[in-house]
C-alpha cells in the first residue's frame, strides 16, 4: 500500500537540503575567497616577474642603443670620414684608397661591437660613394634608400626608423637638413635576429613586441593582436604598467605589460593569454566548482538518506493518525523496527486498539440508551391520544350520534390496529399518512363546523420510505389542540410535500393564532438541545425522535405561516438512489 504524506511531498527533504547547504555555504564562500585571494596574489607575483623582465630587457636594450648612438656620433667626428667627404678631390688615388679602407675597418669594428648591428653604411653624396659592411646590388636604390631613412629620422626626431620592414639608426652631417645634400649619411641597420632573440627573452609564455611611433617589431602571425596593443599604448598611460584587452581574432582575453623608453622613444610590451598566465589557478577554480558540485550531491544524497530514515516513518504514522481521525480504527501496524519509531508504532497500535474497544462499548451503551428512550417517547403518545379519543366517543354517545360514533369507533380501531399490529419501530411513510387520515377523520367529528383539513396526495417516490412510527399524529394533534383550538370558524389545516434537494419535507400549516416571537424562539432553542429533561410530548417528542434517528439533518423547523398561524416542516434526509 502506497502511503501519501499529508504534507507537500519532499518538504522535509527540501528543508534538509537547504539546512545542510546553509551550513556548508560559509565553507564554500571562504574557499572561494581564498581561491580568489590566491589568484590575485599569484597574478600580482606573475605580473611583477613579467614587469621585472621587461624592465631589465628594456634597460639593456636602451643602453645598447645608447652605446650604438654614441659610436655613431664618434664615427661622424672621425677625421678620415671628414677628409673623405670634403677633400676627396685633393687626395691621390692611393691616399683615397687608404682612407676608404681605414673607414671600412672602423665600420667593421662598429658592426662587430654589438649583436644588434646587422650592417652599417656611409653614403657620401658629394663623392657619390657608399662605404658599407654589406653588399649593394643596386647603388642608385641604396642611395635613395639611405636618403629617405635619413629624411625620416630628421623629420621624426626618433633614433629608430622603420623602412621596408627593417629598422635603422640614421644620422646625417651636417644635422640641418634644408634641402641641400649633406656631406655624408651614416645608417646602422639593426639585426632582426637579435631583436627577435631579445623579444623572446622577455616572455616565454606569450608574445613580445617593440612599438615605436613609426615602426612595430614583433612575432609573425600576431599582427592583429599587436595592432590592438598598439592602440592601447597610444592612450594616456603611465611609463610602465599593464592593461587587459580582448583579441577579436580568437576571442581570448589577454594581459599586456609594457614599459616606455623616454630616451629612445620606444615601448617594449609583452602580452600573455589569461588562460596561460593563470592556467594553474584556472584549474584550481575548476576543481573548486567541482568540489562544490560534489558537495551538493553529497548533501542531497545525505538528505535523501535522512528522509528515508525519518520522513517515511513519520508519513506512515501521520497516515495512521488520519485514518483514526476519519473514524477508521482498523489500523494494523506491521512494522518490525527496533528503533524509536518501532516503539512509537507499538504504542500507537496499542492505543488505537484500546480506543476502539472503548468507543465500541460507549457506542453500544449509547444505542441501548437511545432505543430505550425512543420506546419511552413513543409509548407516551398512545395514552395521550387514547384519552382524547375516548373523550370524543363519550361526547358522541351522550349526544346519541350513533352513526358518527360508529365511524369514530372504526377509525379508532384502525388507529389502534396500526399501533399494536407489530412491535417495529419504523413504518412506511404511506402507512403513517393513512394513520393520520384516520386521526383527522376522528377529529373532524368534533371540529367539522370549525376546522377544514386539506391533505395533499403523497408522491409515489415517497410511499415506501421507512420513517419512525407516529411522527405526524402528534403534530396534527398539536394543531387541533393549540393552533386551531380557539378558532371558532374558518379554521384550516394543510398538509403538503414541497420539493427539497436535501431530502423529504412534510409541511403542516394552520391559520390559527400562531405563537409570539419570544415563545417561538424559546421553543426552537429547546428543540435544539441534545437532551430533554423530564417528560416530553408533542413537538418536542417528534423532534427528539427524528434527531435520534437521522442526526442533525433531521428534525422540525418552525416559522410563522403565510396566513397567520404556524408552519411546521418535518425534515427527513433522503436521496433518490437510496
Amino acid at each position: 500500500m502506497r502511503i501519501e504524506a499529508p504534507f507537500p511531498k519532499g518538504s522535509i527533504l527540501l528543508k534538509l537540503i537547504v539546512t545542510f547547504s546553509v551550513a556548508v555555504a560559509p565553507l564554500f564562500a571562504l574557499s572561494l575567497f581564498l581561491n580568489e585571494l590566491g589568484r590575485q596574489e599569484v597574478q600580482s607575483r606573475v605580473s611583477d616577474a613579467v614587469m621585472t623582465r621587461i624592465h631589465y630587457e628594456r634597460l639593456s636594450f636602451e643602453r645598447e642603443l645608447e652605446r650604438i648612438v654614441n659610436l655613431q656620433q664618434q664615427m661622424i667626428d672621425d677625421s678620415n670620414l671628414l677628409a673623405l667627404s670634403s677633400q676627396l678631390e685633393f687626395e691621390s688615388d692611393y691616399e683615397r684608397a687608404r682612407t676608404i679602407n681605414r673607414l671600412y675597418d672602423k665600420l667593421i669594428i662598429m658592426r662587430d661591437s654589438s649583436p644588434y648591428i646587422a650592417k652599417t653604411s656611409i653614403y657620401m653624396p658629394s663623392a657619390d660613394r657608399i662605404v658599407t659592411t654589406g653588399t649593394i646590388k643596386d647603388k642608385a636604390t641604396a642611395e635613395r634608400q639611405m636618403e629617405q631613412i635619413s629624411l625620416a629620422s630628421y623629420k621624426g626626431g626618433y633614433p629608430l626608423t622603420d623602412y621596408e620592414g627593417n629598422t635603422y639608426i640614421s644620422l646625417a652631417y651636417p644635422m640641418q637638413y634644408d634641402g641641400a645634400p649633406p656631406l655624408f649619411i651614416h645608417t646602422i641597420e639593426l639585426s632582426r635576429g637579435a631583436l627577435s632573440a631579445m623579444l623572446d627573452r622577455v616572455s616565454q609564455d606569450g608574445g613580445t613586441a617593440l612599438f615605436g611611433e613609426n615602426f612595430l617589431i614583433g612575432h609573425d602571425g600576431e599582427a592583429g593582436l599587436q595592432l590592438e596593443i598598439g592602440k592601447g599604448l597610444r592612450g594616456e598611460l603611465a611609463e610602465q604598467g599593464s592593461f587587459r584587452l580582448k583579441n577579436e581574432t580568437d576571442g581570448q582575453d589577454y594581459m599586456a605589460f609594457y614599459e616606455k623608453s623616454g630616451l629612445m622613444h620606444f615601448t617594449l610590451a609583452t602580452y600573455v593569454s589569461e588562460s596561460v598566465l593563470l592556467g594553474a589557478l584556472q584549474s584550481y577554480r575548476i576543481w573548486f566548482w567541482l568540489l562544490v558540485v560534489c558537495s551538493l550531491i553529497i548533501v542531497v544524497l545525505f538528505s535523501i538518506g535522512i528522509r528515508r530514515v525519518i520522513q517515511r516513518p513519520l508519513s506512515l504514522l501521520v497516515h495512521w493518525f488520519k485514518n483514526v481521525e476519519e473514524g477508521n480504527f482498523n489500523v494494523v501496524v506491521q512494522q518490525k523496527r527496533t528503533d524509536e519509531f518501532g516503539y512509537l508504532f507499538t504504542k500507537f497500535d496499542g492505543m488505537v486498539r484500546k480506543l476502539k474497544r472503548l468507543i465500541e462499548e460507549l457506542y453500544e451503551q449509547k444505542i441501548r440508551s437511545q432505543k430505550s428512550e425512543l420506546k419511552q417517547l413513543q409509548a407516551q403518545i398512545t395514552p395521550h391520544f387514547l384519552y382524547n379519543s375516548f373523550f370524543i366517543l363519550q361526547q358522541l354517545i351522550k349526544s346519541h350520534e350513533n352513526d358518527t360514533a360508529e365511524l369514530v369507533a372504526k377509525n379508532l380501531g384502525d388507529y389502534f390496529e396500526y399501533i399494536t399490529r407489530n412491535g417495529k419501530e419504523e413504518a412506511a411513510l404511506e402507512s403513517e399518512i393513512n394513520h393520520i387520515l384516520s386521526y383527522i377523520e376522528i377529529q373532524s367529528v368534533r371540529f367539522s363546523d370549525r376546522i377544514a383539513a386539506d391533505i395533499s396526495p403523497l408522491p409515489e417516490r415517497y410511499r415506501h420510505i421507512r420513517v419512525p412510527r407516529l411522527i405526524l399524529q402528534p403534530i396534527i394533534e398539536n394543531v387541533y389542540q393549540h393552533g386551531l383550538g380557539d378558532k371558532l370558524s374558518d379554521g384550516r389545516l394543510e398538509v403538503d410535500f414541497p420539493v427539497r434537494q436535501e431530502g423529504l419535507c412534510i409541511r403542516i400549516s394552520d391559520n390559527g393564532c400562531g405563537m409570539e416571537e419570544d415563545k417561538l424562539n424559546n421553543l426552537r432553542n429547546r428543540m435544539n438541545h441534545e437532551e430533554l429533561e423530564g417528560e416530553s410530548t408533542g413537538l418536542m417528542n417528534v423532534n427528539r425522535r427524528l434527531r435520534i434517528r437521522y442526526g442533525k439533518a433531521g428534525g422540525l423547523t418552525l416559522h410563522p405561516g403565510p396566513r397567520g398561524g404556524l408552519t411546521i416542516e418535518l425534515h427527513i434526509p433522503y436521496k433518490e438512489e437510496e
